[in-house]
């Protein structure tokens, strides 16, 4: 899904540029985010 800054306001939306992230830390990106 591709969204621009700002396009989706809601709590529970966290927006990741994964261009130059390991999957390993977008997982501990999103953990952390959403207290998982």
């Amino acid at each position: 899904m591709n969204s621009y800054e700002g396009e989706i306001t809601r709590d529970n939306y966290l927006r990741i540029n994964n261009s130059d992230v390991t999957p390993e830390d977008v997982a501990a990106l999103i953990k952390a985010r959403f207290h998982l």
